[in-house]
């Protein structure tokens, strides 16, 4: 188990960052540090938690990955209450460990009434949104939760609502999504909060405990710690990076396509295709499977984080040395856990930027890039920089560069 006792001595350690001075307050990890630091570029807050098993912002080893999810599974299920489970994640940084919570919790509790919704920032056509909440630090602060397809959501008071993300500091956007839940009249007997590093000190369960009232809360956590933040005096903080070039057409998701985020919801009693099956289709719509001496690198898009992520652990169960990144909007600065960056227009055609982090193609022998858009939304900057790519778009046709144009 991943998850430390709450009696584990507490390590401090200083980051002096061009921004300001981090002073971290956290237990050990088990095993290996979870998280790097490094400088965001954000008014809002300077540093960020690089995590190292999320791959988010690292490769990571879909072995690792997974053991994480297992562990914060097995957390959550000491909590459980004897009804339903519903588990909703945040976009767009956890909206895999969400799903790979409710994954790992669904194998494991077979049977058992277990519905998955994350929060998004694209709405499909035909798509009805249910509400709306914002993430105020963020560089993206508008979250959408659609209305859930039948089966998804379950509530009452033998229900457990599960909130999963990235990290916590003050429980403010828990508190957010719990309210929007409140006012759509869904009641749980109990809610857990999942993240991989807490540094909220029990303000996020003390402000979740407000919005439902008799609600028990408790928390799961891979590391806890308080932080404290000095700016550096006379800093001017860098502002957002502004609007980009569109690279491609406007594109809106479609509900039922193959490849897509769960924005409408997965449900355990429902089949869920596992990462081979998704391989095997793929190698027959074209894909060259990879071979047993092939460095691998699979990398998923902005949301579309789960699927890609299910592929390259079967990549990795048959014996093929792989691992697992995303692109992201998040906009960072060169230094400290982020050693390599590469920026390019969004595959949405929106005109914003999007980035890729501490990836070296030279380094790989084949790279899978997913995206849920179709491949003409893959920027030529991009594709010309990672060289020798497939293309897996969002119906799941594959399309190979080798270099140029698509």
């Amino acid at each position: 188990m991943l998850v430390l006792s709450e009696q584990m001595a507490r390590t401090r350690r200083t980051y002096d960052l061009q921004a300001g001075a981090l002073t971290l307050h956290a237990q050990a990890a088990a095993g290996h540090a979870l998280f790097g630091i490094a400088e965001r570029i954000n008014p809002k807050r300077a540093f960020l938690f690089v995590s190292t098993v999320l791959g988010r912002h690292i490769p990571v080893d879909p072995a690792a990955h997974r053991a994480v999810l297992c562990s914060l599974a097995q957390g959550v299920s000491r909590h459980l209450l004897a009804g339903p489970v519903f588990v909703m994640g945040f976009a767009e940084t956890a909206v895999g460990i969400g799903a790979g919570v409710f994954d790992c919790l669904a194998d494991a509790h077979l049977g058992r009434a277990i519905g998955y919704l994350t929060t998004t920032r694209f709405a499909p056509l035909g798509a009805k949104p249910w509400f709306t909440i914002e993430e105020s630090h963020s560089h993206a602060v508008d979250h959408i939760i659609l209305v859930p397809r039948e089966g998804v959501v379950q509530h009452g008071a033998d229900a457990t609502l599960v909130l999963v993300d990235d990290e916590t500091t003050t429980g403010k956007t828990f508190a957010e999504l719990a309210m929007g839940l409140h006012a759509q009249g869904l009641t749980f007997g109990r809610v857990v909060l999942v993240t991989l590093t807490d540094w909220s000190d029990g303000r996020a369960a003390l402000t979740v405990a407000k919005v439902f009232g008799t609600a028990d809360v408790r928390e799961v956590s891979l590391q806890k710690g308080t932080f404290d933040w000095t700016p550096r005096p006379g800093w001017l903080p860098a502002a957002l990076p502004g609007a980009c070039p569109v690279g491609c057409a406007a594109w809106h998701p479609e509900a039922e396509q193959a490849f897509a985020p769960p924005r409408m919801g997965l449900a355990a009693r429902e089949g869920r295709a596992s990462g081979e099956d998704m391989l095997a289709g793929l190698v027959a719509a074209g894909l060259d499977a990879p071979c047993a001496t092939d460095r691998v690198l699979v990398i998923g898009a902005g949301e579309h984080v789960w699927q890609p992520m299910l592929v390259a652990e079967a990549l990795a169960a048959r014996g093929i040395f792989t691992r697992f990144i995303t692109t992201t909007r998040s906009p960072i600065l060169l230094g400290g856990a982020i050693a390599h960056k590469r920026s390019f227009p969004d595959h949405y055609g929106q005109g914003f930027w999007m980035y890729l982090h501490n990836v070296v193609p030279c380094d790989w022998d084949r790279i899978l890039l997913f995206t849920e858009t179709g491949a003409d939304g893959v920027h030529a900057d991009l594709l010309g920089w990672l060289g020798r790519a497939d293309v897996v778009d969002g119906a799941g046709a594959v399309v190979s560069h080798a270099g140029g144009a698509l």
